[in-house]
C-alpha cells in the first residue's frame, strides 16, 4: 500500500465516522464496501485502496481489518496512520470508532461523497444482521466458495450486483487486465 493509499483509505473512514458521529467496526465496513459497490456500478472505478474478502460475517477490507485490530498499538504503516486520527471510544463501546479530526476532503472526490454519503444514509442503522444479509450478496458468495483460491471479492462482480450498464463492466474488466499487467 502506498503511502497515498493509506492516506486515501484513512481519510475515507473518517469522512463516514464525521457523517455518523462514530460508529462500530462492523457498519464502518460495511458502509464502505456498498459505497465502494455504487462507485464501481456507476463510474466503474474503485474509490478504496483496499481489497474486500469475503468472511464469514460478509466483505471486509483486508489491510483496513488489520489496521484497526492493532490501532492501538501500530506496527504497520496503515495502523500508525489511522491511530493519529481514529479511536476507539472506550471500555464501554470497545468496537466504535470515534474521529480525532476532520476529514480531509482533499482526497475524497465528489463521485466518491455521493457513493459514500448514500451507503451512510442506507446503513448507519441497520442492524448487524440486516447488514450481514445484505452484504452476503452474488459477489461474496462468488468469492466465499471459490476452493482453494482467494476469498477476494472482484470489483467486477461488486458492480454487477447493482447491474449497471455494459459498458461499465467492459471498463471495469479492463481496467482489472490493466491492473494485473502490472504487477
Amino acid at each position: 500500500m502506498t503511502d497515498f493509499d493509506s492516506k486515501k483509505l484513512t481519510e475515507l473512514v473518517l469522512y463516514i465516522l464525521g457523517k455518523t458521529g462514530g460508529v462500530d467496526i462492523y457498519h464502518a465496513f460495511k458502509i464502505l464496501y456498498f459505497a465502494e459497490m455504487k462507485h464501481l456500478a456507476k463510474w466503474g472505478s474503485r474509490m478504496v485502496p483496499d481489497e474486500f474478502c469475503a468472511l464469514q460475517y460478509g466483505p471486509v477490507p483486508t489491510k483496513l481489518y488489520d489496521a484497526v485490530k492493532e490501532l492501538n498499538h501500530p506496527r504497520m504503516a496503515l495502523s500508525t496512520e489511522l491511530s493519529a486520527v481514529v479511536k476507539f471510544a472506550g471500555e464501554d463501546a470497545p468496537n466504535i470508532l470515534l474521529p480525532k479530526r476532520d476529514v480531509n476532503l482533499k482526497f475524497i472526490s465528489k463521485s466518491e461523497i455521493e457513493a459514500l454519503d448514500q451507503s451512510i444514509e442506507e446503513n448507519k442503522t441497520a442492524t448487524f444482521g440486516q447488514l450481514m444479509r445484505k452484504s452476503h450478496d452474488e459477489a461474496w458468495d462468488e468469492a466465499n466458495r471459490r476452493v482453494n483460491g482467494s476469498n477476494i471479492i472482484s470489483p467486477l462482480s461488486m458492480a454487477k450486483v447493482l447491474n449497471p450498464d455494459e459498458a461499465i463492466l467492459e471498463y471495469i474488466e479492463e481496467q482489472i487486465q490493466i491492473e494485473s499487467a502490472l504487477k
